[in-house]
């Protein structure tokens, strides 16, 4: 098995699947978040930003290499996307025009 493989089940291994958040509308617009397990704050305009400099946050804590991030996958809110996808299928697909009407009520990342 190469090196690269082994870290990247090593990381695998030690990054949580899914981690709490708190959830907030920033005053001058967008959001901001921060995990509840560990000490990773993030700020975004919109939600897809958000979560993809959360997920950034997250690694750096962990020390993940930076040529391990692409294939380690992405923390988002799945049961809220699922939530809302079930509910009524959206046009587009990404996490601002799925998720733009109930932000407040994500609470939980998974790593996808």
């Amino acid at each position: 098995m190469s090196i690269k493989k082994q870290e990247k089940l090593l990381y695998k291994a030690v990054l949580p699947e899914n981690l709490n958040i708190k959830l907030n509308r920033a005053e001058e617009g967008g959001y901001w978040a921060k995990t509840i397990e560990i000490p990773c704050y993030s700020q975004g305009e919109t939600l897809s930003e958000l979560f993809d400099v959360l997920t950034r946050a997250i690694y750096a804590y962990y020390d993940v290499p930076e040529k391990l991030i692409s294939e380690l996958g992405t923390y988002i809110p799945v049961n809220s996307v699922r939530k809302q996808f079930s509910q009524n299928k959206p046009s587009k697909y990404t996490l601002d025009d799925i998720l733009k009407n109930h932000p407040e009520s994500i609470r939980e990342l998974q790593r996808v």
